[in-house]
């Protein structure tokens, strides 16, 4: 026999939105909820605890995930921010049931809403740290801080649209659209931050090295040979 504190709980998470949009926020209590959902009361509370963490239970593992992932990272600090925000979106976009009734359930409580704002911070703050710890100069403080909150800004924008567009129904290629578009966006952005957070990573352009060399009229490929390696031999330099 399974036990139910081991399932997966995206598929209650669904069945409580379905029925907190059809009864309303207000009238419905957590013992219909728990009974909707299948699973015990006892099993409910431990996982759930109240009607609001249900509604964002999804995101505290999110959360967690991201955590943990760039508590993880070893490499460019940047990749690791834009990629832990395209795994989110990628989790909105499998779990395409429980992310469209749930939008339609913050359209509906403001107190809701409100509470997703709470959530988006917590995600920018995680971003935000993640930058930091990297930085070897406080004045770049506020570079971070700027490049975390317009990550956020913009993965929020582009799953906005996703949703809309999934609420009048799409197939796989508005997923691969969209994902895509955050991924272009996303790095635009690292583009545009990585000079100011890490100014010593970013390489000037190559330009082509030019020699000039002085020959005698006639001269073979060897005196020519010698007379480019001593043009750009060290002492020439």
């Amino acid at each position: 026999m399974v036990n139910s504190a081991t399932q997966d709980p995206g598929p209650a998470i669904a069945v409580a939105l379905e029925l907190l949009i059809r009864q309303g926020y207000n009238s419905t209590p957590v013992e219909e909820l728990a009974d909707a959902t299948g699973i015990s009361r006892s099993t409910f509370f431990r996982k759930f605890g109240s009607k609001e963490e249900v509604v964002f239970a999804d995101h505290e593992r999110l959360l967690a995930r991201v955590e943990a992932d760039l508590a993880g990272a070893t490499g460019d600090p940047l990749t690791a921010v834009t990629e832990a925000a395209l795994m989110v979106f990628d989790q909105h976009v499998r779990n395409r049931e429980t992310s469209l009734l749930r939008s339609r359930l913050l359209r509906q409580v403001q107190m809701l809403r409100e509470r997703e704002l709470v959530t988006t911070h917590r995600y920018e703050r995680l971003f935000r740290r993640h930058l930091q710890s990297a930085l070897s100069d406080e004045g770049q403080e506020f570079s971070a801080v700027s490049l975390a909150a317009a990550v956020v800004a913009v993965h929020n924008r582009v799953l906005r649209h996703w949703l809309q567009d999934a609420e009048e129904g799409s197939d796989d290629r508005l997923d691969h659209t969209m994902t895509a578009r955050l991924g272009r966006e996303l790095r635009n952005l690292t583009d545009i931050f990585r000079p100011a957070l890490f100014p010593a990573a970013v390489l000037e352009p190559t330009r082509p090295a030019v020699v000039v060399a002085v020959l005698e009229p006639g001269a073979g490929t060897e005196q020519i040979i010698d007379a480019v390696r001593e043009a750009l031999s060290p002492k020439q330099l």
